[in-house]
C-alpha cells in the first residue's frame, strides 16, 4: 500500500511539474512556420530546421564560442552558443510571406499590431517592445507600418 502511495505521489509531482514547464513556454513568444515551433532559446539543429541559403559566424562578443546565423527564405535564426550546442537567440522575419501566431506580418500597420498584441508595449524610437517571461517581441516601424518582426531572448546582465 505505501509502494502504490509513493507511486501516486511521484506521478502526481512529475504531472504538475509538467504542466508547470508547459505553462512557463505558453508564457514566452515563438514563432511557427510550415508546422514547425522555433521556440527562442532552445537548441538549433541543421536536422531540425534544415539546410539554410546562407550562413555567417562572428566570435561572439558575450559567450564563449562563436554566434551563429542561418538564413532561410522567410526568416533569419540567430544562435548563441551553450557549451556544445548553439540555442536560438532571435528569428527576423524577412518578407510579408510569414506572420506572427497573431496574424501580423511585414506591411501590416501599426494599428493592427497593436489590435493583436495590446498597448503593453515599451516604445523605442519607431520600434515596439512587448516581453514575455525572458523573451520579447519588436516590430520596428516606420510611418506606421511594419517594416521588420523581430523574436529575441531577453539576456540578464
Amino acid at each position: 500500500m505505501k509502494k502504490v502511495l509513493i507511486l501516486g505521489i511521484i506521478c502526481f509531482i512529475f504531472l504538475v511539474g509538467c504542466g508547470q514547464e508547459a505553462a512557463k513556454n505558453e508564457e514566452k513568444y515563438s514563432f511557427s512556420y510550415n508546422n514547425m515551433e522555433f521556440v527562442l532559446s532552445e537548441i538549433f539543429t541543421r536536422e531540425k530546421f534544415g539546410t539554410e541559403l546562407e550562413y555567417s559566424e562572428v566570435a561572439s562578443c558575450a559567450f564563449e564560442g562563436l554566434d551563429k546565423t542561418f538564413k532561410y527564405e522567410h526568416y533569419e535564426i540567430s544562435t548563441y552558443p551553450d557549451g556544445e550546442n548553439d540555442r536560438i537567440y532571435s528569428i527576423y522575419l524577412l518578407d510579408d510571406a510569414v506572420t506572427t501566431k497573431e496574424g501580423v506580418k511585414i506591411t501590416d500597420d501599426v494599428s493592427k499590431m497593436k489590435e493583436a498584441y495590446g498597448n503593453s508595449y515599451q516604445e523605442q524610437g519607431t520600434s515596439y517592445i512587448y516581453k514575455k517571461d525572458d523573451t520579447s517581441l519588436t516590430f520596428y516601424t516606420s510611418n506606421d507600418l511594419v517594416i521588420g518582426i523581430e523574436y529575441s531572448v531577453v539576456m540578464d546582465n
